[in-house]
């Protein structure tokens, strides 16, 4: 929505800005309603879809979960809407702290209810509803403080304009959706899998979605209404400027997290996961999907910047032809890698993460086509220079960390790897001056 938004922004009609948010929401709304409705009457077929392999105790527990969670969907698509409008506005503080409030509110309802009351699974699925709503609420004083308000207005909601926006929008979600299908893909996969091989991926996958939530995403965020205006303004340069500047920014940012998660990421997921009835040979198993899915993390973090690009000049229809061809290879690989050669759990991580290649790699070079000045081979040789100074800089931390705990401590070493790689590669970067560095303070 920001492209339209940001350009509803710029005109003088203030009602018509007004009216137009009413019409989306007034469309959201009723979408939602009908589809929250889908997923609560229809969350038992919609398991088998998704998760054949199950036996039928677990997909009972599944559908229930699925049925009692179903609101989830209506409040964060609200909240993902109020972030729209609040990005088009260039306000980022409150949408990005808006899912704090979630997650507090889901660690509220679990604290109360494990010193009040009993702990269950169902209790979580509320817990994440509480939590959706708490981060709704959050935004809503922003909204009015900003003059950014909308109601119910079912008066020609569907008008031309209306047409035009959900015409670019349907294969814009498609496109933004490829990453997550493939997930479910995986899922699918999986349930046919040893018990444990969802759980394994999915606590991968909240790992990698660590530094992708905080980074990625909110580059490929901020960017957005950026890219848009430089592009109603026909400013080119300027456009093809921004996109390989948060490119190297977004390296910058993650390729320290992929050499870490590779080499140390059996110390993470022991020191995260390992207690309880989650043992260490579980968390080994949580190790090697993390692995595989790390050497993806770099380009799936640049898909989400580049299909950004394709959003500001409102062209959807390629990012979906090329999500289409990549949910085909990813699927491919799936049945490759995870049954074919035999390699599980870790061959379906592994799939995700050279789709996710193939889905840049092909973005990138169309986009480069579209928009001159995308510098594509200065691109990889920065990747290059920033895994060597992440490389140095772990072994380095890692060095540290050994002379300092004499390996007394997992946690406390782990913690002090860390810190001491994060210092050697800020100095590292600072030495080579780096402006990307500078970056991170703006």
């Amino acid at each position: 929505m920001v492209p339209f938004f940001t350009e509803a922004q710029t005109s003088k009609d203030r009602n018509a800005f007004k009216i137009l948010r009413s019409n989306v929401f007034t469309i959201v709304f009723v979408g939602l309603l009908l589809i929250t409705g889908i997923f609560y009457y229809f969350s038992a077929e919609l398991i088998n879809i998704f998760a054949f392999g199950f036996d039928e105790s677990t997909k009972e527990l599944s559908a229930n979960l699925l049925k009692r969670m179903s609101p989830f969907l209506f409040l964060i698509s609200l909240s993902a809407l109020n972030m729209g409008l609040l990005h088009s506005a260039q306000k980022f503080n409150a949408p990005a702290f808006s899912p704090v409030l979630m997650n507090v509110g889901i660690i509220l309802i679990v604290l109360i209810s494990s010193f009040y009351f009993s702990l269950s699974i169902y209790v979580l699925s509320y817990a994440v509803l509480f939590g959706a709503l708490l981060q709704y609420l959050f935004q809503i004083p922003f909204i009015f403080r900003n003059n950014l308000s909308y109601n119910l207005n079912f008066n020609q909601c569907i008008n031309t304009k209306t047409k035009e926006i959900f015409k670019v929008i349907f294969p814009q979600i498609f496109g933004l959706a490829v990453y997550n299908i493939n997930i479910l893909v995986n899922t699918q996969f999986a349930s046919f899998l040893e018990k444990g091989s969802i759980t394994y991926l999915y606590l991968a996958e909240r790992l990698i979605e660590f530094p992708l939530g905080i980074f990625a995403v909110s580059v490929a965020t901020t960017v957005l209404p950026v890219l848009s205006t430089q592009y109603l303004k026909k400013n080119y340069c300027d456009f093809s400027r921004t996109i390989n500047e948060k490119l190297k920014f977004l390296l910058f940012l993650s390729a320290p997290f992929v050499l870490a998660f590779i080499f140390i990421g059996q110390d993470i997921c022991n020191v995260l996961y390992a207690r309880g009835e989650f043992t260490v040979s579980d968390s080994y198993m949580t190790y090697k999907a993390l692995l595989a899915y790390s050497f993806g993390l770099i380009f799936v973090a640049g898909v989400r910047l580049v299909t950004q690009g394709f959003y500001a000049t409102k062209n959807t229809k390629l990012p979906v032809i090329f999500g289409a061809y990549n949910l085909g290879v990813n699927f491919l690989l799936c049945y490759i890698l995870g049954f074919y050669f035999n390699l599980g759990f870790f061959g379906l991580a592994l799939a995700s993460s050279i789709s996710s290649i193939f889905l840049f790699c092909i973005l990138i070079f169309k986009l480069k086509t579209l928009i001159d000045g995308i510098k594509i081979l200065d691109f990889f040789k920065y990747l290059i220079l920033i895994l060597t100074i992440s490389g140095a800089s772990l072994f380095l931390g890692l060095r540290t960390s050994e002379f300092i705990t004499q390996g007394n401590s997992l946690s406390f070493g782990l913690i002090t790897t860390i810190l001491s790689s994060a210092i050697f590669f800020y100095t590292i970067s600072r030495v080579l001056r780096l402006k990307e560095l500078r970056m991170i303070f703006k």
